[in-house]
């Protein structure tokens, strides 16, 4: 459970992270704020970037804090700037780095974990990890690479991706 939620969504924040440096240099070699992007959307009708950088943070230190017990940190939903986006990945990471892989040993696919939405609702675990918290994970955080490189943003799948650890065969 550890090394496919937690660890995971902490690596993946880290790859988001530095896929908005990325952003942040093209916007500067090209004299404009990188603030731009906070309102950028494909569609009227969509969220915009910053809330994709919300959702993806929250998401993960949401179903940290359920399957551990614990209660999530609020954040105040107050960032207006590129920088604030990028202290948020910043906060949600440290709190991620917080677990250890004892905090849920306790889990199991049946654990019951509490849900924001709908309210007073709970998923087992296994639903709510594979279900829902992930693939809703991967969604902002594409959609905010997405807004990026449709943006102009000179990204590829590696940078998604981040570092990877190959080893050599036996």
């Amino acid at each position: 459970m550890y090394f496919a939620t937690i660890q995971q969504f902490h690596k993946v924040l880290g790859n988001l992270d530095a896929v908005l440096g990325k952003a942040e240099a093209f916007a500067e070699s090209r004299k404009f704020s990188p603030d731009n992007y906070l309102a950028l959307r494909l569609a009227p009708d969509m969220l915009p970037f910053l809330v994709q950088i919300r959702i993806a943070c929250d998401g993960p230190k949401g179903l940290a804090a359920a399957l551990a017990g614990q209660v999530a940190p609020k954040h105040e939903d107050n960032e207006t700037t590129f920088a604030d986006v990028r202290g948020r990945i910043a906060k949600c990471r440290a709190y991620l780095a917080s677990f250890t892989p004892a905090d849920f040993a306790h889990v199991t696919a049946t654990t019951l974990v509490p849900i924001a939405y709908p309210p007073n609702k709970a998923m087992y675990a296994e639903e709510a990890v594979i279900g829902r918290f992930t693939p809703n994970f991967y969604f902002h955080v594409t959609t905010a690479y997405d807004l990026l490189r449709h943006a102009g943003v000179e990204l590829g799948k590696a940078d998604y991706l981040g570092e990877l650890q190959f080893l050599d065969r036996p």
